[in-house]
């Protein structure tokens, strides 16, 4: 990102997220190219990380670990003030081959630095119904754990 006069941090906000999606297959690039090298993102109540790197690295497990390849995030509303954007999105997570893997009601909060990347980004959502899903999908598909 550029820093500019006057960012329009909801239009960066909706590109990130759509960037996501099946039709742009952009997920890794979008978190490269939107997040500040020390974001900290809180994906309430599950997971916090505290970097960029760390943030790539997540998804990549996700890749392997569920076969995560696209993200197609319905975005319902997004509002902000100066800094900070909220959004209230459906995320729906899917394979390579288009199949579901969950879809989660998310609401979340980005704070955006001088320069027009996430600095902090928080999203809360149900985690128990969302591990259901996940696990579900899993069996679904034959795919054992280790233990």
């Amino acid at each position: 990102m550029v820093a500019s006069a006057r960012l329009d941090r909801q239009a960066i906000a909706r590109r990130f997220f759509e960037r996501w999606g099946a039709s742009n297959g952009e997920l890794m690039a979008s978190f490269e190219d939107t997040l500040a090298v020390d974001c900290r993102w809180e994906q309430r109540p599950m997971l916090v990380v505290s970097s960029r790197a760390q943030a790539i690295r997540f998804l990549k497990l996700s890749r392997v670990a569920i076969g995560l390849a696209t993200v197609d995030v319905e975005l319902l509303h997004v509002a902000g003030v100066g800094p900070v954007v909220l959004t209230e999105r459906v995320d729906h997570l899917l394979r390579k081959d288009g199949t579901r893997i969950a879809s989660a009601p998310v609401a979340g909060v980005l704070e955006f630095d001088a320069d027009g990347r996430i600095a902090a980004w928080r999203e809360h959502f149900n985690a128990v119904g969302f591990a259901g899903q996940v696990a579900k999908h899993i069996v679904r598909r034959g795919v054992h754990v280790a233990r």
